[in-house]
């Protein structure tokens, strides 16, 4: 399975060195859940990119390494995180107030395509990443959203584009999540509204958040990683850690000091076998931590695929 990690900065906090190490290492951490492929989002006033989003004659910005699309900036790559991220890079990482990343185990698409690697930019406004195996058909046919064609082949674009008709509405983003069957965590912001970072756990795949002792909040696959951190620096970066239940979106607020601006949940849904057709689902956690995981499990399982579209999508289609 992928790996997706990431921070929102504090303004609180004096050094920004101090939280974009911590990204930086999550990075080759999140190695041991992917290494196909690689990628960043920068969201901040100051990022910068070799190309704008609409250069004319350039491909679109789902095929491209870097690209800056407003206030946003998305650097990715087909190789591992230990060569996708460059010390050149730490400039730009300093001055973004959110950043999202994510490593890749290709599941579904092939690995060797920027179209494939993420943060995926799709749809109108949406930039986002995501960790998982879904039915992306039985999704296209149960919602009655019409989604745009996907770039890629993965099913992660697809999960994407449908949130992308939603955007700004969490209740539809509740019912897309919940229509689709599989494994999913994500990440995503809208790149028209990038302050507010969204963060789901449907079924099974992993997801922690973490703050530190300078109010920077983080998120990332497994809490080991966290803990591990702390351990190599004695404790210096005192992460508190909590686990996300499965059917929990948030929205973290960027600020003075970042915070859940909203927490909706919605019913995860799995299909039978995904858990042990995907002993990925677990690597780089802990023993503890999986065991903790398991305990609090509350996803469904499917009988068959989704038939009919939750009511809060049809009217989102209708107002389309």
């Amino acid at each position: 399975m992928c790996g997706i990690f990431g921070m929102v900065r504090s303004a609180r906090d004096p050094d920004p060195a101090w939280a974009s190490s911590v990204f930086v290492a999550l990075g080759h951490l999140a190695e041991q859940r992917g290494s196909d492929a690689a990628g960043f989002l920068l969201v901040g006033d100051g990022v910068e990119a070799d190309l704008e989003g609409d250069a004319e004659g350039w491909p679109e910005p789902i095929h491209r390494g870097d690209v800056r699309l407003g206030r946003c900036r998305v650097v990715k790559g087909t190789s591992r995180w230990a060569r996708v991220w460059r010390p050149e890079l730490l400039r730009a990482l300093d001055g973004a107030r959110a950043v999202l990343g994510h490593t890749r185990h290709a599941s579904q698409g092939a690995p060797g395509t920027l179209a494939n690697a993420a943060p995926l930019v799709v749809g109108e406004g949406l930039i986002g990443a995501h960790n998982g195996d879904l039915d992306a058909e039985g999704l296209r046919r149960a919602l009655p959203l019409a989604l745009g064609p996907a770039r890629g082949g993965t099913d992660s674009e697809v999960l994407l584009l449908a949130l992308d008709r939603v955007r700004g509405d969490l209740g539809a983003a509740c019912d897309v999540l919940g229509t689709a069957q599989g494994l999913a965590t994500l990440a995503w912001v809208d790149r028209h509204a990038p302050d507010l970072v969204h963060l789901a756990r449907a079924a099974l795949c992993p997801l922690a958040i973490a703050a530190d002792a300078r109010d920077n909040l983080y998120w990332a696959s497994s809490p080991a990683w966290f803990r591990q951190l702390d351990e190599r620096t004695g404790g210096r970066f005192g992460f508190e850690v909590e686990r996300v239940r499965e059917g929990t979106l948030l929205a973290i607020a960027a600020g003075v000091r970042p915070s859940i601006h909203a927490r909706r949940t919605f019913e995860a849904v799995a299909r039978p076998g995904d858990g042990w057709r995907f002993p990925s689902i677990w690597n780089g956690l802990d023993h503890q931590d999986v065991d903790a995981f398991l305990a609090e499990s509350c996803h469904r399982t499917a009988t068959t695929r989704p038939a009919a579209p939750a009511p809060g999508l049809a009217r989102a289609a209708l107002a389309g």
